[in-house]
């Protein structure tokens, strides 16, 4: 270990970003190991979701041990996952399907009110 990562070691925090702001650190940096982290693309600064829905997402991810963020994003990741080559559903038959039970639902209530 060198001597200024020696130093930097045993320093409390403020001291040594003092340190680093006037030191040179780049012999520090010549035997490092690069990490990749994963960063996300883009920040989505807004999400509205029910306030119940939200304290189930607070209580699961303190179980975990993990950020609310950090869940929301593992289950929007494993959504994509799933469908991500699922084929986009039919809207026209979709919709057929909804003013069918729409009408069956209306045929029954009126055999109920005769």
């Amino acid at each position: 270990m060198t001597e200024k990562r020696t130093d930097l070691a045993g320093m409390p925090g403020h001291d040594a970003a003092a340190f680093a702001m006037n030191n040179d650190l780049g012999e520090l940096f010549e035997d490092a190991d690069v990490v990749k982290e994963r960063r996300p693309a883009k920040m989505v600064t807004a999400l509205r979701i029910d306030l119940d829905i939200q304290a189930e997402l607070e209580a699961a991810a303190a179980a975990r041990g993990i950020g609310t963020s950090t869940l929301m994003r593992e289950i929007i990741e494993d959504w994509v996952r799933t469908h991500r080559d699922a084929p986009a559903p039919d809207q026209l038959g979709e919709l057929v399907r909804h003013l069918d039970a729409a009408r069956h639902a209306a045929a029954s209530l009126r055999q109920d009110a005769a």
